[in-house]
């Protein structure tokens, strides 16, 4: 079957895309528009309609794409998850020791995201949505984290040798699960970056 093709104008430049990428656009798009209204104003008051004219398109087209509301919250922190894991991989890429690769990873994962959500004067009951009907997403999204950081972890010369005393992959379990810890009680972004310091040498200090 032959795919849909349309002509579709942006910033005034023309380009031709098919229909598939036409709605992983459309998608795109709601979802940037939907996190920087729950940002700004939490998720209890803010409507659909709220959501489709920061996105600029109708209601009725808006619920094309997505059902509900939560399904739009579940779909934002999903569609963070990805971008930030590729964003980690990238940058890690680019680094070249385990130390720097970590701490580089931390940053993405933990620091910037607390530092936004700070900013936020919703932050706990954007919490509280993300760990009510989002929880699978989120521990999903640390399962991903970890499989990211688990080759970082073998790298470093604590675990070359052929029986460490905890394997890597316990290792990135410890601490994604401690910097989600660490986003509860930390005061400000210097403190979760100072906690994220001590526990990366508490647990690679040879």
């Amino acid at each position: 079957m032959t795919e849909r093709v349309y002509v579709s104008t942006i910033d005034n430049e023309t380009y031709i895309v098919n229909s598939k990428d036409m709605d992983l656009a459309k998608r795109d798009k709601i979802l940037a528009a939907a996190l920087d209204v729950f940002v700004r104003y939490g998720y209890k008051r803010v409507t659909m309609n709220d959501i489709a004219e920061a996105a600029g398109i109708s209601r009725p087209a808006l619920y094309l794409v997505f059902e509900s509301k939560e399904d739009i919250f579940k779909g934002v922190y999903e569609h963070w998850v990805k971008g930030t894991l590729n964003e980690i991989e990238a940058r890690i890429g680019q680094l070249k020791t385990p130390e720097e690769k970590l701490r580089a990873a931390f940053e993405l994962w933990t620091v910037l995201p607390f530092e936004r959500m700070r900013t936020s004067s919703e932050v706990a009951e954007l919490l509280e949505c993300t760990f009510g009907f989002a929880q699978d997403s989120v521990d999903q999204g640390y399962r991903s984290f970890e499989k990211i950081i688990v080759p970082v972890l073998k790298s470093h010369s604590k675990f070359q040798s052929s029986k460490p005393k905890v394997s890597a992959e316990k290792t990135a379990h410890v601490l994604s699960g401690a910097v989600r810890g660490f986003k509860i009680i930390a005061k400000d972004v210097s403190e979760i970056r100072s906690l994220i310091k001590d526990l990366l040498i508490l647990l690679l200090d040879e």
